[in-house]
């Protein structure tokens, strides 16, 4: 289970000036182990009207200046990607698995 601990709006911006955006955001504040700063839902992609594109790790949004853009960087997101699964196996331990040593998913309790 998730502790939620609060919520706070702040000022976010995308993009990089000229082609900037800046909202006010409703962030939730939680108690988990993440290896995320923050993470944006609908509703901010929403507020900026953001296109995004997961394969070219990019979002797209409309700004008074033109298409602005914010890039993810692929290192970044893997070493996230791993430190995630470190977390959650480093909580849960590891999965059971058959003689084959393929994961029997049936028998893995979360939470």
């Amino acid at each position: 289970m998730i502790e939620l601990l609060g919520e706070v709006t702040l000022p976010l911006s995308l993009g990089s000036y000229p082609k900037r955006s800046t909202k006010m955001v409703k962030f939730l504040v939680v108690k988990a182990p993440s290896a995320y700063k923050i993470i944006l839902g609908r509703s901010s992609s929403n507020i900026f009207r953001v296109i995004a594109s997961m394969y070219h790790m990019k979002l797209k949004f409309p700004t008074p200046d033109g298409e602005g853009e914010e890039t993810g960087d692929e290192r970044v997101a893997r070493e996230c990607y791993a430190n995630t699964l470190k977390t959650s196996r480093e909580k849960l331990g590891e999965p059971p698995t058959n003689e084959k040593g393929k994961m029997k998913l049936t028998e893995w309790t979360i939470g």
